[in-house]
């Protein structure tokens, strides 16, 4: 659990810093970088809307991993779900999701996607255009499951899958941020954190 914890430190600090040279170099003078970033507070009602949406994407999730290929990476021995499958629901166990949830995969993701990349796009393209675009970077992403070790061979069914559910996750999210929260990413966090909470240990005993 502290390596978990050190490692999602890493990784935030790593995102942190991209985002805080971006600032340094192209809007300091413009913006303080908290501002700049997202990271402030959002309204409850944000939060609400957030909370409502994973509720909604955690089943999607679940369902895309499901699907043939898929189900068997998810479930590898170095996966969060194929630990919860050798360890059971312990309480080290649920910190250990709760840690990678919302810290290592949400957290890291969040500042980078929604906190630099959603923000610069929309800024610069409008709304529509750049949140598009975003959703589109974040949802290619996960097609590099395809590369990783222990990943399924590539088909065109389970890439539709991922850039679907990527795609309008990745949308929605940033739509939340910009359109509910004045630009915070704290909605986000939340959506994308406890979407990957409830799907972690779900995937381990379906």
């Amino acid at each position: 659990m502290i390596q978990e914890l050190m490692n999602a430190g890493i990784q935030i600090a790593l995102a942190l810093l991209v985002v805080f040279l971006v600032w340094l170099i192209f809007a300091r003078k413009s913006s303080g970088f908290l501002k700049f970033a997202g990271l402030y507070g959002a309204p409850v009602k944000a939060m609400g809307i957030a909370l409502i949406a994973a509720l909604i994407f955690a089943p999607l999730t679940i369902a895309m991993f499901m699907l043939p290929g898929l189900a068997d990476a998810a479930a590898g021995p170095d996966t969060v779900t194929g630990r919860v499958q050798a360890l059971g629901m312990t309480p080290e166990t649920i910190a250990i999701i709760l840690i990678i949830a919302f810290l290592k995969t949400s957290g890291s993701e969040e500042i980078l996607f929604r906190g630099l990349i959603a923000k610069r796009l929309i800024a610069w393209l409008g709304f529509g255009v750049g949140n598009t675009i975003h959703a589109l970077i974040f949802a290619s992403i996960h097609l590099l499951i395809f590369v990783a070790p222990g990943g399924p061979a590539f088909d065109p069914v389970l890439a539709a899958a991922l850039i679907g559910v990527g795609f309008t996750g990745g949308w929605v999210m940033a739509w939340i941020n910009e359109k509910r929260a004045d630009g915070s990413i704290a909605p986000s966090w939340l959506m994308h954190g406890l979407t990957n909470a409830i799907a972690y240990p779900a995937l381990a005993f379906l």
